[in-house]
């Protein structure tokens, strides 16, 4: 049971709105996580535009803005989990959508 079921008695709704998008993070997020590490960087730049490519390639039937935030939500929360191994990278608003 979790922990709002415990509090009130009633299962939380689900907030999410894309499952499948969400369904897919996890396989994304181990295919292009190295792209935001800065040792696979070139020249001092990170490779997340890389990422994009990554995604569309496994992922054909999400969409343009799909594999944006797919690939937004990976950036940070590699920023989340490597704090110290992320001060290379723009924030995660600072992204530009690549042409998809």
């Amino acid at each position: 049971m979790d922990e709002q079921t415990e509090r009130t008695g009633w299962p939380a709704a689900e907030r999410r709105q894309n499952l499948g998008l969400r369904a897919a993070f996890a396989d994304a997020f181990v295919m292009i996580e190295p792209f935001f590490d800065p040792e696979n960087g070139w020249g001092g730049h990170s490779l997340e535009h890389l990422a994009y490519r990554i995604v569309r390639d496994n992922f054909p039937a999400l969409s343009g803005e799909e594999v944006h935030a797919l690939v937004v939500a990976a950036h940070r929360v590699y920023i989340e989990r490597n704090p110290d191994r992320s001060g290379h990278l723009p924030h995660p608003s600072e992204l530009r959508r690549a042409s998809l």
